[in-house]
């Protein structure tokens, strides 16, 4: 993929943004896990230290398009935590016309997605966001699936873009997967099925075994026919995901922790149990450590997505399973997204993980070779100024 980056431009007196993902988990208005902000430190420290002014750019969770400032959504505990990291004033602005008016080195804009315009790619938006800078970087990889107006239409606005140190370690550690020795695993949890079926699909035929968990493997199980009681599932797909099931190489939960609910206390059951009356919350951790020989011989692992609901003690065993049979492996392991990294974090194993990606789902679109179109318009960009002699 032809691009340009940080490193190709003088940014001494220039007005840089920067579209970075701070979107961390947050407990009572504290930051849970930082991996997102340290990791957008080295582009950050790199603009500041070439004498440009800065404007960070950044959404946090799925607040409403009002432009209204919404507290429990608000940037205030990252600009706070920025402060400390690099020692100086982070001013949190809560308009692009405050923006305008500043003269400070250093600002960052309140939420983006508390903009009227920012989902729907809007070029309006993307015109007044290009208009407060000379050169627009964009650094979110764990966004660049979405076409979003701060980091997409915003790109045929500005004059000059690039892409930023954190994309540029991205795609190099993604690129090693595209040439990934074999065997090759893939974990994959999370709620929602809809939202990586067709990713699922996409990667069947590159990897060796597919592991499933979290909602993703209630609707598979549902689709067995099985009694799943009051699991989290998606009702709409328990038939398109028939197809799914039958491959030789997914392989789904034959033990998982339920219980009436959250609160109740685990039980481990196998999966045609359940009664009316249980929830599937975990993964079983018997059932994981069954799997140690795929994971010992594999070449590869990939792993995306919480077994279960892992921030709850009782049910994180599943969770916590994967974690130290990817941390024990000799494979080269790659983790991606949010609750993934807080998972791996809260059992201790990051430090045994080869690359900690900041992207989910741009992650495993990427992997299975989708166009990303934050990508695709930076590219498009560098191509544009090649022909212009640039």
């Amino acid at each position: 993929m032809q691009l340009k980056y940080l490193t190709d431009y003088k940014l001494s007196g220039r007005k840089v943004m920067l579209r970075v993902d701070f979107n961390v988990p947050l407990k009572d208005g504290h930051i849970v896990n930082e991996e997102r902000i340290d990791r957008s430190l080295p582009t950050i420290q790199h603009i500041l230290n070439e004498g440009a002014s800065l404007i960070i750019v950044s959404h946090l969770g799925r607040p409403e398009e009002t432009n209204e400032v919404q507290k429990e959504f608000s940037l205030k505990p990252i600009a706070l935590s920025l402060e400390k990291k690099l020692k100086m004033p982070v001013d949190l602005k809560r308009d692009l016309s405050s923006i305008k008016q500043s003269s400070e080195d250093l600002l960052m804009l309140e939420n983006i997605r508390f903009f009227k315009g920012e989902k729907s790619n809007d070029s309006n938006l993307a015109k007044d966001l290009a208009g407060l800078c000379d050169i627009f970087v964009m650094d979110a990889f764990a966004t660049a699936h979405r076409a979003h107006a701060s980091t997409t239409a915003i790109l045929d606005f500005v004059d000059q873009a690039c892409a930023g140190l954190l994309i540029k370690q991205e795609l190099q550690a993604l690129d090693r997967i595209d040439n990934a020795e074999k065997p090759i695993v893939i974990v994959l949890g999370g709620a929602k099925i809809s939202t990586k079926l067709p990713l699922i699909n996409a990667l069947l035929d590159k990897v060796d075994h597919l592991i499933l968990g979290g909602g993703i493997a209630n609707t598979c199980i549902a689709a067995q026919g099985l009694e799943i009681g009051k699991s989290l599932i998606e009702s709409s797909l328990v038939s398109e995901v028939k197809s799914l099931i039958n491959e030789d190489n997914v392989i789904l939960p034959s033990r998982v922790l339920v219980a009436e609910n959250k609160e109740a206390e685990a039980r481990e059951v196998d999966i045609d149990s359940l009664t009316k009356n249980d929830a599937i919350f975990d993964v079983s951790p018997t059932f994981i450590h069954s799997l140690q020989k795929i994971f010992n011989e594999a070449a590869t692992i990939v792993w995306n997505g919480p077994m279960g609901l892992f921030e709850q003690d009782q049910f994180s065993l599943g969770t916590q399973a994967v974690a130290n049979l990817i941390a024990r492996s000799e494979a080269y392991s790659i983790i991606g997204g949010g609750d993934t990294i807080s998972a791996a974090s809260m059992s201790g194993v990051l430090d045994s993980i080869n690359y900690i990606s900041t992207a989910g789902g741009a992650l495993l679109e990427y992997l299975a070779g989708k166009s990303l179109p934050a990508l695709a318009a930076l590219q498009k960009k560098a191509l544009e100024r090649v022909d212009n002699g640039a």
